[in-house]
């Protein structure tokens, strides 16, 4: 048992040692050549803890990235690292860890974004939204083909959809977190706009969703904005628009 102790001890030292001294850009200089669709400009640093100017990979450029290696995750055989950046000149931060499994964990995932950027990236299904959208996820885990599990908050402030004419959304609250049956629950609600918005929403991990939002025309809210809201929602006796909502991203595309 000792002997093996101090195999996997050594093996461990001699690992991070390599790791704190192997230059930053003699092994992008090989990554480059192995995923050339992944370009990392102006590089310094080491492999343990380093910077590049720009990241690019395809269709999207970080710039100003720096990242440094979580040592305690190397124990657990995951690798991990923690990293800052900007993408769209917007704030990008957090903590990602990868193991055995091949599951993507998050921590403390913090970003910033304009929300018609968003629009553009997820070709949502819904015509111009704008405002401003912060996200700061205390946790997630993702394994490629599957749904997200997310823990965290997204704000929308100053948000706005325009279809046929512009609703005034005022400041969006989203809560997620996971439960036993959906990996993404989420409560949503807002303050100061046309509408005032209370409901939930929920992503199960077969992509099976359901939405049941209460939408409630303010004193700003237009003739125009009501007629709308009965297009894709019911309209009760006390003026209050119910959406309701179910279905699977698959079969929309969105997956």
């Amino acid at each position: 048992m000792k002997i093996r102790y101090y195999l996997i001890t050594g093996i461990l030292a001699l690992v991070l040692f390599l790791t704190v001294n192997i230059p930053a850009a003699s092994v992008v200089s090989a990554l480059n050549a192995q995923l050339p669709q992944v370009n990392m400009q102006n590089v310094s640093g080491t492999l343990w803890q380093g910077s590049a100017q720009q990241v690019t990979v395809p269709g999207h450029v970080f710039r100003n990235v720096n990242w440094s290696f979580c040592a305690t995750h190397l124990l657990m055989a995951r690798a991990c690292v923690e990293f800052d950046a900007l993408y769209n000149n917007s704030p990008l931060s957090g903590q990602l860890s990868v193991g055995m499994s091949q599951t993507l964990h998050g921590k403390d995932i913090r970003a910033e974004m304009n929300a018609r950027t968003l629009g553009q990236l997820a070709a949502l299904p819904m015509g111009e939204i704008a405002g401003d959208i912060s996200l700061d996820l205390a946790s997630f885990s993702w394994q490629s083909g599957g749904v997200p599990v997310l823990n965290g908050i997204v704000k929308w402030s100053n948000a706005s959809v325009t279809i046929a004419e512009m609703a005034r959304l005022g400041d969006i609250t989203i809560t997620l977190a996971e439960s036993e049956e959906n990996p993404i629950n989420a409560t949503v609600s807002n303050q100061d706009g046309q509408l005032a918005i209370a409901g939930q929403a929920s992503l199960g991990a077969n992509t099976d969703y359901q939405v049941d939002l209460n939408l409630t025309p303010q004193k700003g809210a237009s003739n125009n904005l009501k007629s709308s809201l009965s297009l894709f929602a019911k309209p009760q006796p006390n003026g209050q628009y119910i959406l309701k909502n179910s279905g699977n991203l698959k079969q929309l595309g969105l997956m």
